[in-house]
């Protein structure tokens, strides 16, 4: 094990062992008051296998979320709930998708893109849905609509497995037995946007089923960024009193395109351009799984879980090229990049110079299975009583990644051409495998009627290996095995009827990923996601949190109803991996390597209050993410660099992660059918990705204004209009550097910073009826 974080580090934490001291004594003066039970605090929940017993009295900040909630968004993705609603949740438009943003919970990354360093792990109906090849979060297979309830678990927890560094989002889907009604959705807006939701869902005293069926499309705000979504949702059940079977069926089929940043230059003079494009990712996902639980006594409680997941990928990128004008007498054709050598097509034949662009074009076919088994015991030890929870789980998942290069031309419209030739040297066939084994304990057991602790515990296996198919990279085939223990203490102290607190110490980790590992050598850069040509090994990322949090609910008056919680947290992550890039147009040429130490540290504060008709939510976030090592960063493009790179000094912000996030949310009911709600989404600047040195300056802070308005002519029917930014707000929320004069050479602006910007003002008409 690494050894603690210096003295100096510790200011925030000594803070918080201060109001845990004074929240001490403010235990004695509660004493003799009526205090809460602490009844049925199982860790059932916080298991992998569903969201259970999630309750306030758990020792870490968790939000739940019912279907009903998330119905009130409209949003076709899981990800545009979290965006608006989430607390600690942030967004990178990083492809400007509305399918396909960077989720981050703390800081850490639920990302689609393979460039991120991922750092929250997403679990649906009991599978870990982060994708084998990278743990990326594909949010466009995550209709909203299938979704029972939804639970936002923060923080550092070892119980959830690999990558619950920022927290762990837990999603239960409907089943016959919680959907019995049946629903019809329908809505139509701004930019293309049309949508069809139905579902049925129907149970008897044993038996239930439930169906969704779901299809989104829009033409998208920017030029050339058409969206198409399909899904279909399917549960089978049956339950009794002492048992419960959920087989589940999960089909999605998507098209998105995400034509991301563009040179501000473009920016300033046409905010709906693109740079190159297409930029175009299609996702085809099947799965299935069983779900059964038994209670085999009173206090026992047995449950498993089996499923197969299958997800093919296609991207077609249309970029800039690397590659250079010969010079003469051979300027009639192209040479690599800052070298003499041809550049070759697949049949040895040297590229005409007319070829400005290449087509980056791959395909990943992944596939995973597993199984998990878990225990719940209720049980009396000594004078104590007992909340066990024991598991074990096993993953496994293959990866069969091709791709190639394409030569190519770029049209007046910057997009490019087919020619049917290909780079000799950019071909990949790669297959990795992951497994993934571990067994996990807690114990939460009650000290007295006011006091509990809950002991956590995880031992991970993970094999991750690569072999090279082509037998033209045999440096790709290796094998790689990451072990790790890592556990935690929880406490949960109730002072009253109407305040509590909790407090915790936490560890967990991640091990590297396969496109991590074959991405790793910086003599060999690789262009994501897409050209791999080395494996060397990568160390596993070890993060170590403390957190203390209160929570308090009161009635003011007779109607109103006061909830809020507040938490201060600090995580270190130890070895942390990053994506060093080394070049490309779009600065998608690069490889990742341990950085060293990383700190994310904080506040969170939320209340809500209902009162009558209304009903207000506040959360602020405040999040200080800093590098603790030295290094070097590289950075080609940065208008600072030397020879490339940038020195990182300790302290200096992590990019893509503002400071300050806050959320407001005003609903008030002006009639049994008539109902509204505004929302204000605010957020500091960020500093651009490659800016790790903290050189230039941050994007933009912004707050956006959201409204919706609903109305109910019958139980049955609904009718809403909901718009967004309706203060048309310009704003960028992402941002790196390239080289705009390889595509662009009349630019007024030659500025090397590329944002991405956000969508404009929309309105978007729906109905619904209910039965």
């Amino acid at each position: 094990m690494k050894g603690l974080p210096a003295a100096s580090n510790w200011r925030l934490r000594g803070a918080m062992l201060a109001a845990f001291a004074s929240l001490f004594m403010a235990e004695l003066a509660f004493a003799d008051t009526d205090s809460k039970e602490v009844e049925n605090v199982s860790v059932v929940g916080m298991s992998p296998l569903g969201i259970g017993v999630l309750t306030a009295l758990s020792p870490f900040q968790v939000q739940v979320y019912s279907a009903a909630d998330i119905d009130k968004d409209k949003s076709y993705s899981v990800a545009g709930f979290l965006d608006q609603h989430g607390s600690g949740i942030s967004v990178n438009d990083a492809q400007s998708n509305p399918l396909q943003p960077d989720i981050r919970f703390r800081g850490y990354a639920a990302s689609p893109l393979l460039g991120s360093s991922q750092g929250v792990v997403v679990y649906y109906n009991g599978v870990r849905i982060n994708e084998v090849f990278g743990d990326t979060v594909n949010w466009d297979l995550l209709p909203a609509s299938s979704v029972q309830e939804m639970a936002l678990v923060a923080g550092v927890n070892p119980v959830f497995g690999q990558n619950a560094l920022g927290g762990a989002i837990v999603i239960k889907g409907k089943t016959g037995f919680s959907s019995p009604e049946g629903a019809l959705d329908l809505s139509a807006g701004a930019f293309g946007q049309r949508a069809i939701s139905v579902s049925q869902g129907f149970h008897g005293e044993n038996w239930g089923g439930f169906l969704s069926l779901e299809k989104y499309d829009e033409d998208g705000w920017r030029d050339f960024s058409p969206t198409e979504a399909r899904s279909a949702y399917a549960s089978l059940s049956r339950h009794d009193a002492r048992s419960e079977l959920d087989v589940f069926f999960n089909f999605s089929d998507t098209y998105l395109k995400g034509n991301g940043a563009i040179p501000v230059g473009l920016l300033e003079a046409d905010r709906e351009a693109v740079f190159t494009h297409p930029d175009l990712t299609e996702n085809q996902m099947s799965m299935a799984n069983i779900v059964y639980s038994r209670w085999l006594s009173d206090d026992v409680k047995l449950s498993s879980n089996l499923f197969y997941r299958q997800v093919n990928t296609n991207s077609f990128n249309g970029d800039g090229t690397e590659f250079e004008t010969c010079d003469a007498p051979n300027d009639d054709v192209l040479c690599e990049d800052d070298s003499d050598e041809l550049a070759r097509d697949q049949f040895d034949n040297p590229v005409s110079s007319e070829f400005n662009a290449v087509n980056n074009i791959s395909r990943r076919q992944q596939r995973s299975w597993g199984a998990s088994a878990q225990l719940y015991w209720n049980v009396e030890l000594g004078e104590l009583v007992h909340h066990i929870t024991s598991g074990v789980d096993y993953l496994a998942g293959m990866t069969d990644f091709n791709s190639q290069v394409e030569f190519a031309r770029l049209t007046e419209t910057r997009s490019t051409t087919r020619s049917g030739l290909y780079d000799a040297e950019g071909f990949t066939s790669l297959r990795a495998v992951t497994r993934m084994a571990a067994w996990y304990f807690s114990d939460t057991f009650l000290l007295s009627e006011h006091f509990s602790l809950t002991a956590i515990m995880r031992y991970n296996v993970v094999d991750v290996g690569s072999k090279d198919l082509s037998d033209e990279r045999p440096e790709l085939t290796a094998n790689h095995r990451y072990k790790s223990m890592n556990g935690g203490l929880g406490m949960n102290w109730v002072l009253s009827e109407s305040l509590s607190m909790y407090a915790g110490a936490y560890q967990s980790s991640r091990a590297p990923t396969p496109v991590e590992l074959a991405c790793s050598h910086p003599d060999a850069p690789c262009v994501l996601p897409n050209t791999f040509l080395a494996d060397p090994p990568l160390k596993d990322v070890l993060a170590r949190s403390i957190e203390w949090g209160l929570r308090g609910e009161s009635v003011i008056r007779q109607k109103a109803a006061l909830e809020w919680r507040v938490a201060l947290f600090s995580t270190t992550n130890h070895d942390d991996i990053h994506f060093q890039t080394v070049g490309g147009v779009s600065s998608n040429q690069g490889f990742f390597t341990n950085i060293g130490d990383t700190r994310h540290q904080g506040l969170e504060a939320n209340t809500a209050l209902r009162s009558g008709k209304w009903l207000v939510d506040l959360s602020y976030t405040y999040l200080d993410a800093r590098y603790e090592t030295a290094f070097t960063s590289f950075s080609p493009n940065h208008p600072n660099s030397v020879n490339g790179a940038l020195m990182v000094e300790k302290g200096n912000k992590i990019p893509s992660i503002p400071a300050h996030n806050a959320k407001v949310s005003l609903a008030y009911e002006w009639t049994e059918k008539l109902r509204s709600r505004i929302a204000v989404n605010a957020s500091s600047g960020v500093y651009l990705r490659g800016d790790e040195a903290n050189q230039d300056s941050k994007t933009a802070s912004y707050s956006v204004v959201n409204a919706s308005i609903e109305y109910r002519p019958t139980k049955r029917i609904r009718w809403n209009i909901e718009a967004k930014n309706i203060l048309d707000e310009e704003y960028e929320r992402f941002g790196l550097y390239g080289e705009p004069d390889e595509v662009l050479e009349d630019l007024d602006n030659e500025s090397p910073r590329f944002l991405s910007p956000a969508a404009p003002r929309s309105v978007v008409l729906g109905a619904s009826y209910h039965w």
